[in-house]
């Protein structure tokens, strides 16, 4: 999602730079830095390195080369693993954020309700980032993160592929919902 952020994002004339603070899975810091280099962004990472310092120094390092949004992909969260949302917390206030983007799997419908409203509270969240509508989930736990956040969904995964992250529009999301 964070890749397909920072195409949406170039489309739109800004220079994003990532950056891979997802230290519990290499996984992720490796599929980060592929999709940076598919997509011919900077990844910023350095193995083993405190998220909360990670963060903060790629904010510095976006400045120092001209980037203009820096796009930070950390670890997933569960609303009970109070550690990892006790970090989003530091990093939030480490790099102050001009927008805090919660990314959400639409396929766990109704705890998708009780993620966001522990992010809400414990992180604070500008905005939604629904993934997965390109499956069999028809989105209604959209409106319920809507309420229970009082933040506005921004983005809806529609599919894999890079360009398939696409602007929320709430009038197809009803239609989805009701089955038309």
């Amino acid at each position: 999602t964070a890749g397909k952020l920072a195409r949406v994002l170039m489309r739109q004339g800004k220079k994003p730079m990532l950056v891979a603070a997802d230290i519990y899975r290499p996984a992720a810091i490796e599929q980060l830095t592929t999709l940076g280099r598919k997509l011919n962004v900077p990844v910023f990472t350095i193995k083993g390195m405190d998220p909360v310092q990670l963060a903060s120094l790629a904010v510095t390092q976006a400045r120092n080369v001209g980037r203009d949004v820096v796009i930070i992909d950390t670890a997933g969260r569960l609303a009970i693993d109070e550690e990892l949302m006790g970090q989003a917390a530091a990093i939030r206030d480490a790099v102050q954020p001009d927008e805090l983007l919660l990314v959400i799997d639409a396929m766990i419908g109704q705890d998708a309700v009780q993620t966001a409203a522990a992010f809400q509270d414990g992180v604070g969240v500008d905005g939604v980032i629904l993934t997965k509508l390109d499956g069999d989930a028809r989105g209604g736990a959209a409106l319920s993160m809507r309420a229970v956040t009082g933040r506005p969904i921004k983005y809806i995964g529609e599919g894999e592929k890079i360009d398939d992250l696409a602007e929320f529009h709430p009038n197809r999301m009803a239609d989805r919902i009701l089955g038309m």
